[in-house]
């Protein structure tokens, strides 16, 4: 993903600047409606430019508040709920909600628009031609604010369900997966002789790799006559002084390697947006959360089963029918996902903790057997191994012998 775009997803995003977007639109509305009166029939002036939009932005001014305070701690709720039923992990998802965060926005920037017109009101600023348009501009206002307060009832009585995070996740990260499988096309293979490197470009921060610009760092290395390596990949924590990537065939100078490092964006925590092993990793802390003694619900692990499948299929197609063309002669070279990371990141914890329910395993097995049949790179010899590992752990974890001979049936039947 381009560094500018990244930069933007993440700054858009943020709560406060979609909250001060509206809220400028709120006050513009109303400082410029008087730019718009004259355009107003005097018939409709007469009718519409009296004192009762007064009292309408006066309804407005005296509720969008409580409403806005309302909203902001019903998401903090919904964040806390997540944060402990499901995981830490996937209570972001909470916050940056686009339709809470359009809600909350709306009944912010509504807040403000009816202070500001109402303001300009006592002031005398508006003419009966421009206390129509506010007129108008209000009760288009009033009907965004009640169609957003049912939006964000509907939104909060599912976004705390664990359902729900499971489908946003798994939607995430198949966007990840579709990115990366892009991003791969264009970058050449790292078995390719390389030769010894001439040079590396380090990180000056701690950090995890959120977004690398693989266009910027192919634009940089033809520009300098050189090959990078990169070797810090987006999920990877580094530190200071940690390679970045490595150059080959010939040494740069500061300003190119400044250039090659800011391609790469770090940050505190891991990205969705070009890290599918992430949103893997989380699917998989939610399930083992789900087979804990103090939970119990091996119903969502298995429903986490299903979204594994699912991304696996996902990344099964993203590779083989990516629309980039690879370059002729690629400039920026780097390590593929590897079949068993991904495998291991999702299933690894339900095999772990739900290798003694038999329900669990069974739908591993038949997981497995459909991960089997797909053409992605390495897909099917790692869920072979996945499979013999899941049917060992059960073997160990279960008393009952027949849920044993089940498991092996299911196992043999799979494979066949």
């Amino acid at each position: 993903m381009h560094r500018w775009l990244f930069f933007w997803r993440k700054l858009s995003r943020r709560i406060w600047f979609r909250v001060g977007l509206y809220g400028l639109a709120g006050c513009g509305a109303a400082l410029l409606a008087t730019l718009f009166g004259r355009f107003v029939p005097d018939e409709v002036s007469e009718r519409l430019g009296g004192p009762n939009v007064e009292g309408l932005l006066t309804i407005l001014a005296n509720s969008l508040l409580a409403v806005a305070i309302f909203g902001a701690g019903a998401m903090v709720t919904a964040y806390t709920a997540v944060s402990s039923n499901v995981t830490p992990r996937a209570a972001g998802l909470v916050t940056t909600d686009p339709r809470l965060q359009g809600a909350l926005s709306t009944f912010v920037g509504g807040f403000l628009y009816a202070i500001v017109a109402l303001t300009a009101i006592g002031s005398s600023y508006y003419g009966k031609d421009g206390r129509t348009i506010v007129y108008i501009i209000t009760l288009v206002v009033v009907g965004l604010v009640a169609v957003n307060i049912l939006l964000i009832i509907d939104r909060l009585a599912r976004i705390a369900r664990v359902d729900f995070i499971v489908q946003r996740i798994e939607t995430l990260t198949a966007k990840a997966m579709r990115a990366r499988a892009g991003w791969e096309r264009l970058t050449g293979s790292p078995d390719r002789a390389l030769g010894k490197a001439t040079d590396t470009v380090t990180s000056d921060q701690v950090g995890y790799v959120q977004n690398v610009d693989p266009a910027a760092l192919e634009r940089t290395a033809e520009a300098a006559g050189v090959r990078v390596r990169v070797v810090a990949l987006p999920g990877d924590m580094v530190g200071v002084g940690e390679p970045l990537l490595t150059v080959h065939g010939g040494e740069i100078d500061d300003a190119c390697r400044d250039a090659l490092r800011s391609a790469f964006a770090l940050g505190d925590g891991r990205s969705f947006d070009q890290d599918p092993r992430f949103g893997l990793i989380v699917l998989g802390e939610i399930a083992a959360r789900a087979l804990s003694p103090g939970v119990n619900d091996p119903g969502t692990a298995i429903a986490v089963v299903r979204a594994g499948v699912a991304l696996m299929t996902t990344w099964d197609v993203a590779c083989r029918d990516a629309d980039d063309e690879p370059p002729e002669d690629p400039r920026v070279f780097a390590a593929p996902l590897a079949a068993d990371d991904l495998l291991g990141d999702v299933f690894i914890p339900i095999a772990l903790y739900g290798s003694g329910d038999i329900a669990v395993a069974l739908r591993l097995q038949k997981a497995m057997s459909l991960v089997r049949v797909l053409k992605g790179p390495g897909l099917a010899p790692a869920a072979r191994n996945f499979s013999t590992d899941a049917l060992a752990r059960a073997k160990l974890a279960m008393a009952h012998a027949g849920d044993i001979e089940r498991l092996v049936a299911s196992g043999q039947s799979s494979a066949d």
